[in-house]
């Protein structure tokens, strides 16, 4: 198989009119081909409020819903609610095993490394 059949992506996604000439466009299912293997990329719930412009102290929303201090930089499998920092999440893991979220039961924590908004080009 030639490499250019071997990475292949499809992305499906609903046009919605808006007002005149103007559309909204909302991607439902993304989908990867890499080196054949097949990826489903799936949304982290909570990860727009950290990620957009890097973590902001005084913008609540950002920090981890268990301390309330250090910023959201821990995703929990398979909610995949980001919701917790790397040191709550570890130690909720111990003790109830469960998302603070949803209840569901934590399979897998994915920590998610933030960029500061204080990087120049």
């Amino acid at each position: 198989m030639p490499n250019t059949l071997r990475h292949r992506q499809i992305t499906q996604a609903i046009f919605e009119k808006k007002n005149g000439d103007n559309f909204n466009v909302r991607v439902i299912r993304q989908i990867l081909w890499v080196a054949g293997v097949r990826y489903e990329l799936r949304e982290i719930y909570g990860i727009g409020s950290s990620a957009a412009e890097g973590f902001d102290d005084s913008d609540p929303g950002k920090e981890c819903v268990i301390c309330m201090t250090e910023p959201k930089d821990t995703a929990v499998l398979p909610c995949r609610h980001m919701c917790m920092c790397s040191e709550c999440a570890n130690e909720l893991r111990l003790q109830s095993n469960k998302c603070p979220i949803c209840r569901q039961p934590i399979e897998q924590l994915i920590g998610i490394k933030i960029n500061s908004g204080d990087q120049r080009g």
